[in-house]
């Protein structure tokens, strides 16, 4: 799979968007989480940043560990109110559902997305078209409206 084949992500209406592609790996969730965390942080929000980190981690550990795909793209737009990222790859036959609940204590998998869909603000999820899926979330600022 090459980066050419995935569409762009949709522009922000004010502010900056980054594209970061990294190999299919056990580090990537944490390298890719901590690159994400830097970019909020260098843009002064902070206050999202552990919420941020958490559902990065969680995004890209389901694209590490349900694809086949050898590169995972993440794009990460900083509007004027909140910070999008966008995880894509190529497994659009399977989009995953949030649980209506959290998952039993004793269970070993099935809390990340519901992590996602509490801490969120917005998330979806859907088949891009080139044979790629894209989840993607979005956390508002601290005082945004």
């Amino acid at each position: 799979m090459s980066t050419s084949a995935l569409p762009p992500a949709p522009p922000p209406s004010l502010g900056v968007s980054y594209r970061v592609t990294a190999p299919r790996a056990a580090t990537t969730p944490k390298v890719l989480r901590d690159l994400v965390a830097v970019l909020v942080v260098a843009f002064g929000h902070e206050d999202i940043v552990e919420r941020l980190k958490l559902c990065v981690s969680e995004v890209v550990t389901n694209a590490y560990l349900h694809t086949r795909t050898s590169l995972i793209t993440v794009d990460v737009s900083l509007s004027a109110d909140s910070v999008t990222v966008w995880v894509n790859d190529d497994r659009p036959d399977w989009v995953p559902r949030v649980p209506g609940a959290a998952p039993p204590l004793e269970a070993e998998h099935g809390r990340g997305l519901f992590l996602v869909s509490r801490l969120a603000d917005r998330w979806d999820v859907g088949v891009t078209g080139s044979g790629t899926k894209r989840f993607a979330f979005s956390i508002d600022y601290k005082g945004a409206a």
